[in-house]
């Protein structure tokens, strides 16, 4: 097992910091500090389990169309291909995040939030991602752990596959060292 160290992204244009800790095994285990008015667009992991537990404050969430509340010490699992995520957080908050399997979604955090925080992709909570070509290539190299909701996933891959082969031809990377993603 290789050695990993703690790493932070901090993203004020949605209102996410992120501490990715060590997991055991194939485990992603992170605290999210969200700030009152955060929020990540609805979402869903192709084949992963996203659970929260609750710290401090009361996070809310769309979980399947149906707003959930997770206060401290309370736990939520998100089963694979569930449609979650949240918008205009009520306050701050802060939970732990554990997603099973780990496969490579903490190198598409690292990638997508310092994109995000540099300005370089901007993911508003409604509407579409600006540029479209940086959001496909990240949406191509990591559609094992992210995919949109609505539309089925056999049908997105190659709609971000193709938009992303274009989006690499102009010069938009998956691979960005300088956020830890490889």
């Amino acid at each position: 097992m290789s050695e990993r160290r703690s790493y932070e992204v901090d993203d004020p244009s949605s209102g996410q910091r992120w501490v990715f800790r060590f997991g055991a095994g194939d485990t992603l285990e992170a605290d999210l500090h969200v700030s009152k008015g955060g929020f990540v667009r609805e979402h869903v992991h192709p084949s992963q389990e996203e659970s929260f537990t609750g710290v401090s404050g009361t996070f809310v969430l769309s979980v399947g169309g149906r707003e959930r509340r997770v206060g401290p010490g309370e736990t939520l699992v998100i089963p694979p291909r569930t449609k979650h995520g949240f918008r205009d957080a009520p306050e701050d908050a802060h939970v732990r995040v554990t997603v099973r399997p780990a496969l490579e979604l903490e190198s598409y955090f690292r990638a997508f939030l310092g994109l995000s925080r540099d300005g370089r992709l901007r993911m508003p909570a409604e509407g579409m991602p600006h540029p479209l070509l940086q959001a496909a290539v990240l949406l191509d190299r990591y559609s094992g752990e992210i995919a949109a909701p609505g539309i089925p996933i056999p049908l997105q891959r190659p709609v971000w596959w193709l938009l992303g082969k274009l989006g690499r031809v102009r010069g938009y990377r998956s691979s960005l060292p300088e956020y830890g993603s490889f």
